[in-house]
């Protein structure tokens, strides 16, 4: 799987960028083969305040899922954003198996 990440306007540390490839790579396990995984993180002014906005586009057996979150913080915005690109998997693989039966 080729993972592509990318910080617009806030850096991603190490830690950070480990725990989102580690939880792209049980994704990949779980419901994959994932073939590309790009997640950005931006951090932008809205009503006077910084926001972090993260957005994720996985494209696995000829489709693609995403799955884009704001929040305060930019790990809020990871999480959040990680969880909902799970539930998003998790439709898409359980709508195939529906449509194979």
């Amino acid at each position: 799987m080729e993972i592509k990440l990318e910080g617009r306007q806030v850096d991603l540390g190490n830690e950070l960028q480990e725990r989102i490839k580690k939880r792209l790579d049980s994704l990949d396990r779980r419901f994959g083969p994932i073939t590309h995984a790009r997640f950005s993180v931006e951090r932008r002014p809205h009503n006077n305040e910084q926001r972090a906005e993260a957005k994720a586009v996985v494209n696995i057996a000829g489709s693609t899922i995403t799955a884009t979150k704001e929040a305060a913080t930019v790990v809020v915005a990871v999480n959040e954003t990680l969880d909902t690109l799970t539930e998003n998997l998790k439709g898409h693989v359980e709508k195939k198996k529906k449509d194979h039966r």
